[in-house]
């Protein structure tokens, strides 16, 4: 009832149309049309946005106004109204030093940075088509604040202020993609979001509870794919982008393809990538104190039908870690009028088989302890439905709303050396998703955003084990409730901005959580048949941004995340080194209270600093701790015994930390840029250091900008992870690092690109220049030597 109300009541207001004097603002440099220009009078009494084709309807503003046009990347103008009456564009210029970005998921709205408290990055299109990753989770790392473990050659884990997996939240094109079975651990499921028809991606750092509910503990990594671009009335608008390129280290080819169509009402995007990457090649260059460490000596593969350890003859291959996947995407946009914009979203991905390269390397006595250990095709289908509409009443200047259906199947496979039987745990989720944000803006002093959300996930698991030979299938453990889970959530929320003075912005906001989880067990090793958990949870947030001058800006926080415990954290039943994680009944929902301050400074017009530090008080964190199962600490589990684990509410824990970041335009050609992050978290309750939290790490550039070239050079560093430092509960990998921990490394990197023609761009990069071998914290696998990577562009 509350989807269909909700659907009914956005139609009906979508359908008010106005009719007056139209103008479209564009910018200088390529004449495009500029989306979320803020219009109003001197007197702030009236304002509005322009639409996606930049245009405004000047009606609402009276012939004796002056008019202001402001965009965060452009130069502000104004007009009397009776200057441009007789116009139908209205041109603005691009900033050129220490452009003032903007930024939609903060806030759910577009808005300037500059007036936004917390610490975020923004990767826009031109950065992300200049990216080398390979993954929408390597792309993060460009950003010098992110880290990304990696369990395997198809992963990427990233790391937000010492919180990582289920306790960061994914989001993609406004839809939640955090399900019922994110794991605690790695999360390796960023790489189901196709890189290549990204259009921007922002990552809010800090608890961000207040917009986004559970799940944004460390923070929100939020992706956006391109959209169907509209023509004119006249014309058709039609674009071809397509790329293809290689990576030497991995033996990698990707290929992508997508083409839009628009008409004035009607708009197509079609969108394919696809991506081949073989094993990884390691660096060669290491410190003789490394030894061996981080090269695959052995595999296994069949000699006449049996299983064998064989000596892998170049070492600096890591065998079992290539993969490939395949991406398709289909929007349709229809846009009725200025006022109101339709976007159906239908996503698909899907992969090969992926080797989990840390579990093949492990030994058991002279052989390695697994034939096989792989994840089947991760397949992610999304289907959503948004409307936009923008038009200024009494309840509201902008409403989004988006219904959303997920279907994501994971499975993994194992089998023990010389053992017939393959263990396939098979996992199902379906979600289902309702999203409606409102934004009010009087004048251009106040700004309301407010908005409910609900969400169901049912989870379905099933295991058996079959013989390779003869195909015959027994029951097996299931990895979550063999008789299956639901969850369901519902929350409100209001943002409010107010724009005391030009110096002062006072942000603060409010929201709360229900949530009820269920699922259903048949296991004898457990004494009950039945979780149930039902929570509700307040939170809110206070910040502040004070600009005492053009050159000092102070951002401060005062904030509350929580985050709903799902059927990962207290159903879940999974070996890994030596230990078994068993289901926890009696586990409850987890809070953090966060203070922040930021410091930015711009020296001489062209050089910025900012400073951030942060303090994370953690309650009933949820942390793995030893636990006994019947009276007994231990488990024989699939041909094994294993130390029992369990997830529980650990009573205190603390993260605190500091970002650096330097950005310089040095002429209007170079631009020098720098981050360092150090973090440090701890268990208080059982007096032990807590898991995810990084080394110091970061990265610096060096880019050259000329016309059509542009030549950019790199250091990516990381420092030591003492083994003193690692969590006692497996969730720092200590099976994958040295007797002393994961040490420091740094690569040099290099890359260039050219216009060759108006629709052709090369581009070359050398990555790990030196061949250094390093292995990043926590990862499972090293990472690749030095890599040539060629890419060729088309865009027609």
């Amino acid at each position: 009832m509350l989807f269909r109300t909700l659907f009914i009541i956005s139609t009906l207001i979508s359908t008010l149309q106005l009719y007056g004097q139209q103008v479209q603002v564009i910018s200088s440099s390529d004449r495009s049309a500029i989306e979320h220009v803020a219009v109003y009078n001197t007197t702030r009494e009236r304002s509005a946005l322009t639409d996606s084709l930049g245009m405004i309807d000047l009606r609402i503003f009276p012939m004796t106004d002056t008019i202001v046009f402001q965009h965060p990347s452009f130069v502000n103008r104004q007009f009397s109204h009776q200057q441009i009456t007789d116009q139908s564009t209205i041109v603005l210029h691009r900033k050129r030093i220490l452009i003032d970005e903007y930024v939609i998921s903060a806030s759910k709205s577009r808005e300037s940075k500059l007036i936004i408290p917390n610490m975020v990055d923004v990767i826009e299109e031109k950065e992300l088509k200049e990216s080398t990753g390979l993954t929408a989770a390597e792309i993060l790392e460009g950003t010098g604040n992110i880290m990304v473990q990696k369990t395997q050659g198809g992963g990427g884990s990233p790391i937000l202020r010492g919180f990582e997996a289920n306790k960061i939240l994914l989001v993609l094109d406004g839809v939640r993609l955090n399900n019922a079975i994110y794991r605690n651990g790695h999360l390796q499921n960023s790489i189901t979001i196709d890189h290549a028809i990204l259009n921007r991606t922002e990552i809010i750092f800090g608890p961000s509870s207040i917009m986004y509910g559970s799940d944004a503990l460390g923070g929100v990594i939020h992706y956006y794919t391109k959209d169907p671009e509209l023509g004119r009335a006249d014309s058709t608008k039609m674009n071809l982008q397509a790329y293809v390129q290689y990576a030497t280290a991995v033996k990698g080819k990707t290929g992508h393809l997508d083409f839009s169509l628009g008409r004035k009402h009607w708009g197509f995007l079609t969108s394919v990538t696809y991506k081949d990457l073989g094993d990884i090649r390691i660096g060669e260059r290491r410190s003789p104190y490394l030894g061996d460490w981080g090269k695959v000596m052995h595999y296994v593969d069949q000699v006449n039908g049996v299983d064998s350890t064989l000596a892998n003859e170049n070492t600096l291959i890591q065998k079992n870690t290539g993969y490939s996947q395949l991406d398709l995407l289909q929007k349709i946009r229809y846009t009725p009028s200025q006022y109101v914009d339709w976007v159906l979203n239908l996503q698909y991905s899907t992969s090969s088989n992926i080797d989990r390269l840390d579990k093949l390397n492990d030994y058991s006595g002279e052989n390695l302890k697994y034939a096989s250990w792989y994840y089947g095709p991760q397949e992610r289908l999304l289907i959503s439905l948004k409307n936009v509409v923008k038009k200024d009443n009494w309840l509201f200047t902008n409403m989004t709303s988006i219904v959303a259906f997920q279907n994501v199947d994971e499975d993994r496979n194992s089998r023990n050396f010389r053992n017939e039987e393959l263990l396939t745990q098979l996992e199902n989720v379906k979600v289902l998703s309702l999203n409606v944000d409102l934004l009010k803006i009087w004048g251009v002093n106040h700004k309301l955003n407010y908005g409910v959300e609900v969400n169901q996930n049912r989870v379905g698991s099933q295991a058996w084990y079959e013989n390779i030979h003869t195909g015959k299938r027994d029951s097996a453990q299931t990895r979550y409730p063999e008789g299956g889970s639901e969850t369901l959530s519902a929350s409100a929320y209001a943002s409010y901005k107010w724009i005391l003075h030009k110096k002062l912005v006072l942000n603060g906001g409010g929201r709360y959580n229900w949530g009820q989880l269920t699922s259903l067990f048949d296991n004898p090793l457990l004494n009950y048949d039945r979780i149930h958990i039902n929570h509700g949870a307040l939170t809110g947030s206070l910040g502040l941004v004070y600009k005492p001058s053009d050159r000092w800006q102070l951002n401060t926080i005062l904030s509350t995340g929580f985050r709903n415990p799902n059927v990962d954290d207290y159903g879940k039943v999974r070996a890994k080194d030596d230990f078994v994680i068993v289901p926890n009944p009696d586990i409850s929902p987890e809070y953090t209270y966060n203070a922040e301050l930021g410091i930015s400074r711009i020296v001489e017009g062209y050089i910025k600093i900012e400073v951030v530090g942060y303090y994370s008080f953690l309650k009933d964190a949820i942390v793995r701790t030893n636990y006994q199962l019947n009276g007994e600490d231990s488990l024989f589990y699939d041909g094994d015994t294993y130390k029992i684990t369990t997830n529980y509410n650990a009573g205190e824990a603390y993260i605190y930390g500091a970002s650096l970041g330097v950005t310089a335009n040095l002429n209007k050609s170079i631009l020098l840029k720098g981050t360092l992050n150090y973090t440090r978290g701890y268990n208080l309750t059982d007096d032990v250091p807590l898991g995810h939290i990084p080394p110091l790490f970061g990265r610096t550039s060096l880019t050259y900008r000329k016309s059509r070239f542009f030549i950019d050079t790199y250091m990516v560093y990381q420092g030591w992870k003492d083994i003193e430092d690692f969590s006692p509960f497996g969730e720092d990998n200590e099976g994958e690092a040295m007797k002393y921990g994961f040490p420091s490394w740094w690569t040099l990197n290099m890359k260039a690109g050219f216009e060759v023609l108006k629709y052709f761009d090369l581009m070359v990069a050398v990555e790990n220049i030196f061949d250094q071998f390093y292995k990043p914290y926590a990862s499972g696998i090293s990472a690749p030597g030095r890599n040539f990577i060629f890419t060729a562009r088309f865009t027609i």
